[in-house]
């Protein structure tokens, strides 16, 4: 696994990397900088445009250029223009009453629903996150409440389990999950990471390994289906936040990174590209 490029987008807390094959962009946003990023994996030229409220993590959708955001104000299918964010669509707010909240960490599921997670937005330790499921009619279900700071959501490459994580309580974890409802099982502890690693973003590749980012930690744990750690990737910033498989064959790994609070010397703030040895699989577009 070798560092093939940095690139330098100054992001304050880097997150969501989603790479889209249909027009060769790498798309990212910048929490705290309020920002959606996108880059050309070819040129490596980027450009970015302001959010009006803070962005928790971004999805495809089935028409190139508009993208599915996951924000403080509730699920939107965004338009990155010259003038800045245009929202095409909107599905609302499941948490208005909660103006605290916002939502974080989301993907796809291989049918195309989308899922992402709540948190207090402040992070004050309260508990009021929940997880939801926006599917392909637009209604929006909540699968399950009390969580801290929800991330990691990847799925297995057959689609039936379910990967996620809360960062406030350190552990990796594993449901079963049914393609044909959108249901999702009992959720079973996968690994704990120990201290000082936090988990964070996490994306499955093609042989079914999860990659998982360790805030706070420098690198990215590769496990296996069953917890065992697979390999590790000691990465140049404190702070990797979420791994992407992207470029024209998958075999490039795209890891965002924070630079707010960021050790001297290293490329926190940058995007990190890798050269791996293995294949992800292109992400699908939510089918709503």
């Amino acid at each position: 696994m070798n560092l093939m490029d940095v690139i330098p987008v100054d992001a304050t807390l880097g997150e969501s990397p989603l790479w889209d094959e249909r027009n060769g962009l790498l798309y990212w946003i910048d929490i705290v900088g309020m920002e959606v990023g996108a880059l050309s994996v070819t040129t490596r030229a980027w450009a970015t445009r302001p959010t009006p409220y803070r962005y928790g993590s971004l999805a495809l959708t089935a028409t190139p250029g508009e993208l599915l955001a996951a924000t403080a104000q509730g699920l939107h299918v965004i338009r990155l223009t010259d003038a800045g964010i245009q929202i095409v669509r909107s599905f609302g707010d499941p948490e208005a009453a909660l103006p605290g909240n916002r939502f974080n960490d989301g993907k796809t599921d291989r049918q195309g629903r989308f899922w992402s997670g709540t948190m207090d937005d402040a992070e004050t330790g309260q508990r009021t996150g929940s997880m939801y499921r926006l599917d392909t009619d637009g209604s929006i279900t909540k699968a399950w409440s009390n969580m801290g700071i929800p991330n990691g959501l990847c799925f297995s490459p057959d689609g039936r389990t379910m990967y996620s994580a809360d960062s406030d309580d350190g552990e990796l974890w594993e449901a079963e999950y049914d393609p044909a409802t959108g249901g999702a099982g009992p959720r079973q502890v996968l690994a704990t990471v120990e201290s000082p690693g936090v988990p964070d973003g996490s994306t499955v590749d093609a042989s079914g390994g999860i990659w998982s980012t360790e805030w706070g930690a420098s690198r990215v744990v590769r496990y296996q289906p069953d917890g065992t750690v697979d390999a590790i990737l000691d990465v140049p910033a404190t702070q990797p936040t979420c791994p992407a498989f992207g470029g024209p064959g998958l075999d490039m790994l795209f890891i965002t990174t924070a630079g707010l609070g960021e050790d001297p010397g290293t490329h926190g703030g940058s995007i990190l590209v890798y050269e791996v040895d293995v294949n992800g699989i292109a992400e699908t577009p939510y089918a709503g």
